[in-house]
């Protein structure tokens, strides 16, 4: 199953993994924040998964959507989330998010793909 907006794609792949990419140059605003959580409750139906989402395209995210995406809204979609980044950037944006906001479900950030699929994998 696979949902799209201007700024990010979502894919339920068959190995059970919500996949969220961020399109080039994206700027993540309160509004984009809720719009994602909407569709990948959407995507889950109600049941949560491991969530892989790729931050390499995040140029900027705000303060207001950080705290939506560390809240419990957002919780209700994962049962643990790994971030990819694949820039300097893209790693401060997701230190700051890890050590500013405090996800309610294990999260934890990435620079290799496949290490983060293992650890979404492992129970």
């Amino acid at each position: 199953m696979q949902r799209e907006t201007d700024k990010i794609k979502f894919i339920l792949n068959t190995d059970g993994i919500l996949y969220i990419e961020c399109l080039p140059n994206t700027v993540m605003t309160l509004e984009d924040g809720k719009l994602s959580t909407r569709l990948g409750a959407e995507l889950v139906n109600g049941k949560p998964v491991p969530m892989l989402c790729d931050l390499t395209n995040v140029v900027k995210m705000t303060h207001d959507c950080r705290k939506h995406f560390s809240g419990p809204e957002h919780a209700e979609i994962f049962t643990k989330c790994a971030l990819m980044v694949t820039s300097p950037l893209g790693r401060i944006i997701g230190n700051f998010f890890l050590g500013a906001n405090k996800p309610l479900k294990p999260t934890r950030l990435f620079t290799n793909k496949d290490e983060a699929v293992k650890w979404l994998k492992d129970r």
